[in-house]
């Protein structure tokens, strides 16, 4: 790896754990009670992962958690950041993210389970209409 791309993926890195903060500061505006609706009108995100991380503390947000599994999936997605910091190889980014997925899934109730699946799959068929 060359310094380019070493400067490239540590700003890529740091720009994900800004938008993962950004995300959960979602989860915690709507706790704080904003609405989902009223984060959405703060415009569309930037593209990129820093929007991935955007769109999935919004789709959080919009499942009516409690404060302790919000606690738990802040758990889940700060150790997947940890775990990221150092990893270069975007499969392995991959596999922890989804690892912690699979944490956040198992922490949801059968309703909001249903409810991140649906928002999940919106999510999908919009970026593949843009």
């Amino acid at each position: 790896m060359n310094l380019r791309s070493l400067r490239l993926t540590t700003l890529a890195t740091a720009l994900a754990a800004t938008a993962s903060l950004y995300g959960l500061i979602a989860v915690a505006g709507t706790a704080w009670g904003a609405t989902p609706a009223a984060l959405a009108q703060q415009g569309p995100p930037p593209g990129g992962r820093a929007a991935a991380m955007r769109r999935f503390g919004e789709m959080l947000g919009k499942l009516g958690l409690t404060d302790a599994q919000k606690t738990q999936i802040k758990g889940f997605m700060q150790a997947a950041r940890d775990q990221n910091q150092n990893v270069t190889d975007p499969e392995q980014r991959r596999a922890n993210f989804q690892a912690a997925l699979a944490k956040v899934d198992g922490v949801l109730t059968p309703a909001q389970r249903a409810k991140f699946k649906q928002l999940r799959a919106e999510a999908r068929k919009d970026r593949q209409t843009h």
